[in-house]
Formats: structure tokens, sequence, C-alpha cells
């Protein structure tokens, strides 16, 4: 798994748990981690990333429970062999939360609301 392709941003008001769920399920849903690819072990990954081996046990956990990843003892954590379907509705559920959180982010950082509506009109029209 390539260290660059996950960070956690303890200015967001995303939990880091979160954040790591996101980032490796986007990863797995790009194919940029394929199936059966491993994961770092929690402890590794901790470390890598400054948060606590809790934090991404929680990650792991919800990635297992939704289907993303399996672990099997000795051979840890791994990409599943077939990942989730995504449905319309998921994928407009999951993009909503994305946006969701990107706002947020941005209210935080001191960016108003007209200000993020145009710059996504922007976007939009690109």
């Amino acid at each position: 798994m390539n260290d660059a392709l996950i960070s956690v941003d303890h200015d967001l008001p995303i939990a880091p748990n979160e954040q790591i769920f996101e980032q490796i399920r986007a990863a797995i849903q790009s194919g940029a981690l394929g199936s059966d690819a491993p994961l770092p072990t929690v402890r590794q990954l901790a470390g890598d990333l400054g948060v606590a081996p809790n934090t991404v046990s929680k990650a792991y956990a919800i990635l297992q429970a939704e289907g993303w990843t399996v672990s099997d003892g000795r051979r840890g954590t791994r990409v599943a062999p077939r990942i989730p379907s995504s449905n319309k509705r998921t994928r407009e559920r999951m993009l909503r939360s994305a946006i969701e959180r990107c706002v947020e982010s941005l209210y935080h950082r001191g960016y108003s609301r007209s200000e993020i509506q145009a710059e996504l009109e922007n976007l939009a029209r690109s």
C-alpha cells in the first residue's frame, strides 16, 4: 500500500478513523487497491499516520463490516475478493456525504457559503 495513499488531517472536523475509512474505501473503489491487496497492520498504519492504534482498528472494523475488506488471522487485513456493488442510491449517498464533509471542512477553514457555492458552480461548468 502506498504510504501517500492515506493521510489524516487533524484540522478537519471529521474523525481520523472516518478519514482513514473513506480514503481506503475510495482507493478500493478506484482500483488503486486491488482485490486481495494487503493493508498495513493496525500498528504500522497507526505509527505511519501518527494516530492511536484504536483509531485504525475502528476504520478497519467499518471497512470489514461493510464488506470492503476481510481479515483472516495470519494473512492480516486484505481487500475483499468481491467488493460491495455500488447502486445508484449508494453512489448518491456517498457523493452527498463526501460533499458535506468537504463543505464542512471549508467552513471550518473560513470560507463563506457564497464563496463555496461560486467555486462549485465554476467547477460544474468546466
